[in-house]
């Protein structure tokens, strides 16, 4: 069975850990199913052997439950802002291999962490915005990106996420429940090609994947509800209309 392919799934993790990830991953998908009706798509796009780079936009601080649900083979170690490793919360982020990072996320510590798990065949999991979108849309990558890119040889997996800003956006102390999400995995992208011409057309290709990943979840949710949802504004428009 595949779930007790604890080996395959993350190399030299023990398998209490991945068995403890597989079961929040579980709840979180059956959790944000029934909270936020989340869809995902993609899953079988996702290797499932080798270090794995998960890239994935950040609309809300529900997000890293949102990969989490839409992952069920590979379990990631996820970067998670310091100041969340309190209490309770602290204390699950960290049972699941929660990586703490400070300022901007380019850190030497964490990325040295980031790196040694990448080049012993697990995955990491990063939002390479560095923070919570203001409006819903991919803002620029930080450069810790391009160091993981350079350092370990792994295959990159974009995630666009879209639905999560409208449920729960980073001025809502509580979230908008019954507010619909969806989430996919894109083509793996081997690092070496992302970087065979240099690293800002490497982090320009990266930020148009994902950004064109979040579009295609927000069609299918115009498809399911209409063109009210998500609402309109600058959500809607491609990052090349909006970057700065």
């Amino acid at each position: 069975m595949r779930r007790f392919q604890f080996q395959r799934r993350a190399p030299g993790r023990s398998a209490i850990a991945t068995f403890w990830w597989d079961i929040c991953q579980s709840l979180s998908e059956w959790s944000l199913r029934l909270a936020f009706g989340l869809r995902v798509t993609g899953r079988d796009r996702i290797p499932r052997e080798g270090p794995l780079l998960y890239l994935s936009n950040h609309q809300s601080f529900v997000d890293p439950a949102i990969n989490g649900a839409l992952i069920n083979d590979r379990p990631f170690r996820p970067f998670a802002r310091e100041t969340l490793f309190r209490g309770p919360f602290g204390w699950l982020i960290h049972t699941l291999g929660a990586l703490p990072v400070t300022g901007g996320g380019a850190d030497k510590a964490v990325m040295r962490l980031a790196i040694s798990e990448l080049q012993a065949g697990r995955c990491v999991l990063i939002y390479p915005e560095g923070t919570r979108t203001p409006d819903g849309t991919v803002k620029s990558f930080k450069s810790g990106v391009a160091i993981l890119l350079k350092r370990a040889d792994a295959m990159v997996v974009p995630i666009g996420i879209d639905g999560s800003f409208d449920a729960w956006p980073r001025n809502r102390s509580r979230p908008r429940w019954r507010r619909a999400i969806e989430v996919e995995a894109g083509d793996p992208i081997p690092s070496a090609e992302l970087l065979a011409d240099g690293v800002p057309a490497a982090m320009a290709r990266l930020e148009g994947e994902v950004d064109a990943l979040r579009l295609r979840c927000r069609a299918r949710l115009r498809a399911r509800f209409g063109p009210d949802y998500p609402a309109a504004g600058s959500g809607d428009l491609p990052r090349s209309e909006t970057a700065s």
